[in-house]
């Protein structure tokens, strides 16, 4: 046998075991060399097939972009290689849509992670050994989530659960600082200011006191700066309805307020002393 058809051989047989080493879809292969990722599969509908798209995603549930679109999704074998993010966790999938409308999406492969190297919870109560530190894929390692006022750890492998229930039961943002530090912010409500009923500014720029039974109730006002610094008192109410020239609030801007009522909280507001005093 010449050298000529012993290199064709060769090339037949390397591109044959290609060929095969591919999974038909709605699985497909995933190798990783080095600094880039493959994925490859094997088109089993024929011309059916008439649109497929690689999906990426650092979550495994959520949040995929499409990287590569197929030119021609009808070939029956086909492959990307992708460079590898320089993230902890890389999640890909294929998406793709027959003739006639249906479309599918295959299970996530998840970057770095042998099948086998997969372990339950329940095989971890049961007293297994855990060599290779995964637990469903998760790191038996501490997250550490961490907010403006405390800090506190829970297992990777229950950090999907935690994470889907913020998710699902608050508006609260998870953010990933790296592979074991989740920053978590708490959702602040957009504040809606409502004018007071009893303290207000009239057409004169005066502030108007009005307080309902000031004879028969013991009242105590509080005015602040927007810092907070206390500026004055008005300890007891007389007569109503007040006028407070705006010059006993010595610049223009928002000022807070508590109206005490009996010695109990009736209300906390905010004024606003426009600037032409």
């Amino acid at each position: 046998m010449t050298l000529k058809k012993t290199i064709g051989i060769f090339i037949l047989v390397a591109f044959v075991t290609q060929a095969y080493s591919q999974d038909t879809l709605p699985r497909f292969s995933f190798v990783e060399r080095g600094e880039r990722i493959v994925i490859s599969w094997t088109n089993p509908y024929g011309n059916q097939l008439i649109q497929l798209n690689v999906q990426r995603s650092y979550d495994s549930l959520r949040y995929y972009s499409t990287i590569f679109s197929a030119t021609s999704p009808e070939l029956p074998q086909n492959g990307f290689t992708d460079k590898k993010p320089d993230v902890a966790r890389i999640y890909y999938r294929i998406f793709y849509v027959l003739q006639g409308g249906d479309y599918y999406f295959t299970t996530p492969h998840r970057a770095g992670l042998p099948p086998d190297n997969f372990i339950t919870k329940e095989e971890i109560a049961a007293g297994r050994d855990i060599n290779s530190n995964l637990i469903n894929g998760f790191s038996t390692k501490l997250i550490t989530i961490k907010t403006k006022d405390a800090v506190k750890q829970i297992p990777a492998y229950a950090f999907k659960n935690y994470k889907d229930s913020i998710l699902r039961a608050t508006k609260d943002t998870l953010i990933a600082i790296n592979d074991t530090l989740i920053v978590l912010n708490p959702y602040v409500a957009k504040e809606i200011w409502r004018p007071s009923l009893y303290i207000n500014i009239n057409r004169e720029g005066f502030v108007n006191i009005y307080l309902p039974l000031v004879q028969e109730k013991k009242y105590h006002i509080k005015f602040f700066e927007e810092d907070g610094t206390p500026l004055f008192d008005i300890k007891s109410m007389k007569e109503t309805p007040l006028i407070l020239d705006k010059s006993n609030f010595i610049h223009s801007g928002w000022f807070y307020f508590e109206i005490m009522e009996d010695n109990r909280l009736k209300e906390k507001n905010k004024i606003f002393i426009p600037k032409d005093f």
